[in-house]
């Protein structure tokens, strides 16, 4: 934030050299974590770990590109909630303790991996727009000369959105296969899926639209970006809702 607020060389260094060293560091406690217990997702906290972990990692090869240290603003902050959350999760449950924990496991993966990318399409977005908006004012002097390209902030929000989707679509795959051996026949009654379910399925449809505009009727710039924004909020949702809802088995 200072970097991109003040242009301190300084602080972009430091913010460089310590987002390796905080992945690594976090890489070796997940290590450690894993040799003393039976399986990673039997700590409920495990999830968010993981999250913070891949988007740490992320960035940390975002920052060998010019300028695009600066995604560090949005998608570091978002490792820190993910991981303090992780913090704060106690007592038994994660995936080893619910039933059809062997499908549960990938599903969870994919959903994992789709929220990552779909985190990081959000910072981008979330970039654009404030580029947008530099740009109009014709403000491009300052913060604007220390964000990435234009062109390859919306590239690259577009392909991460479409690898998040897909994610996302096998999430929901594996989900309904899993769902009947840990939940029975009446899964999509279980009030522990259900919500998690609904939220999923309205991400989808948002991100199914994002896609509908963008590759069917060419809808470039601002207009795509407000739905990589409003689909992130209701997978934040999804997310959040759907794991916790795995805590306690």
């Amino acid at each position: 934030h200072i970097h991109l607020f003040t242009g301190s060389i300084g602080a972009r260094r430091t913010a460089v050299a310590l987002a390796p060293a905080g992945a690594l560091f976090h890489f070796a406690a997940i290590g450690v974590w894993c040799t003393r217990h039976t399986g990673i997702f039997s700590d409920p906290g495990m999830p968010y770990s993981l999250v913070a972990f891949f988007l740490a990692l992320g960035q940390v090869m975002a920052n060998f590109v010019p300028r695009w240290s600066a995604v560090g603003s949005l998608s570091l902050p978002l490792a820190f909630v993910a991981l303090s959350y992780a913090g704060v999760q106690q007592g038994p449950g994660g995936l080893e303790s619910a039933g059809g924990t062997a499908l549960l496991r990938p599903h969870v993966l994919v959903l994992l991996l789709g929220f990552c990318a779909l985190a990081l399409a959000f910072c981008l977005a979330v970039i654009y727009q404030l580029q947008s908006r530099l740009l109009k004012a014709k403000d491009v002097s300052g913060m604007f000369s220390r964000l990435p390209p234009l062109d390859s902030v919306a590239n690259w929000a577009h392909w991460l959105a479409i690898i998040g989707f897909s994610m996302l679509t096998l999430g929901v795959i594996t989900g309904t296969m899993a769902a009947p051996h840990a939940l029975g026949a009446q899964w999509y009654s279980s009030p522990r899926l259900l919500p998690g379910l609904i939220t999923s399925l309205v991400a989808w449809v948002i991100y199914a639209a994002y896609l509908g505009v963008s590759l069917g009727l060419g809808w470039r710039g601002r207009r795509t970006t407000y739905f990589l924004i409003a689909g992130f909020a209701v997978v934040l949702l999804a997310f959040f809702v759907s794991v916790g809802r795995h805590k306690g088995g």
